[in-house]
């Protein structure tokens, strides 16, 4: 029987170890019946499948980032809320994984950083980790289907053949995530920064942030471009500027808070008005900002 916490300063160690017996076999119980409520979630898919419907795929994001937040506002004690999270994390990778087994795309940037323990960690140790040459590998791996999600390194301004230039309306892939959400990996990748791409809807969290690619002329500098996009749209950042193989244009990643995916006619409109007469404009996704690491604490 699980004791009070004013009975466990009275317990020997073989009291308290059986204490932590109990509360582990708690523990499993809880999580079997966790699982079979996942099964009962895929088995309902099935059914609506069958009868024609669509449901969304087993990877949300966004519902995982509501988890996430709540774990951490309600969490008490000692335990560390970065270890808290990841245990959620196994479980959910776990679960879905019954629904749906996945894939994982993984390349390197320019300067050969890839993301593979951010990916480790989020997508857990089940799912299958797959590493191609380049990024565009891997971008047409998830527009083919041969990946689910994808973890590419976060964009650096200046760099030669960027991903992010991949993303288009003509494709169905998008950014959905940013890591790490709710601690970093400690040692090797602890400074790594990365985004999750994926071909599916995006969600909001309730905390987001919505990326866009614009199209500029190439007369445009990177100062201005900086200068007007931030005096256009409150709180935004550039995280990717760079020209195309011809030269003629400038392509532009720009961060924007809130979750703003149908607003894209209104991005251009903000732009236009401080002169920067954009010459085509695409929202290319959305990610629920991170936990700050001071909450974490």
């Amino acid at each position: 029987m699980a004791q009070s916490d004013e009975n466990l300063a009275n317990l020997d160690l073989d009291g308290l170890r059986t204490e932590i017996d109990e509360i582990d076999q708690a523990l499993q119980s809880l999580i079997i019946r966790r699982t079979k409520v996942v099964q009962a979630v895929g088995a309902y898919k099935d059914r609506v499948i069958a009868a024609g419907g669509k449901v969304k795929v087993p990877y949300r994001p966004a519902r995982e980032a509501r988890i996430m937040r709540t774990l951490v506002d309600r969490h008490d004690g000692a335990f560390p809320k970065t270890a808290l999270i990841q245990i959620w994390r196994e479980m959910i990778a776990a679960g879905t994984r019954l629904e749906a087994p996945y894939t994982v795309a993984l390349c390197r940037n320019a300067d050969g950083i890839d993301c593979w323990e951010l990916a480790r960690l989020n997508f857990g140790c089940l799912n299958e980790i797959v590493e191609f040459d380049t990024p565009r590998e891997a971008f047409h791996a998830l527009e083919e289907g041969r990946a689910a999600v994808g973890v590419f390194p976060k964009p650096e301004v200046g760099e030669t053949q960027p991903w992010w230039t991949l993303l288009s309306d003509d494709s169905p892939v998008r950014i959905v995530s940013k890591l790490p959400f709710g601690g970093r990996p400690v040692g090797r990748g602890e400074q790594t920064e990365g985004f999750v791409l994926a071909p599916i809807e995006l969600e909001e969290s309730g905390d987001d942030r919505t990326l866009f690619i614009v199209s500029l002329p190439n007369e445009i500098s990177m100062d201005t471009a900086r200068k007007k996009i931030a005096n256009g749209i409150d709180g935004s950042a550039i995280l990717g500027f760079s020209a195309n193989e011809t030269g003629d244009r400038r392509f532009v990643l720009v961060d924007v808070p809130g979750f703003f995916c149908n607003r894209a006619e209104a991005f251009q409109r903000a732009l236009s008005e401080q002169g920067l007469a954009p010459e085509g404009l695409s929202v290319v996704g959305a990610y629920a900002v991170p936990i700050p690491e001071d909450a974490l604490s």
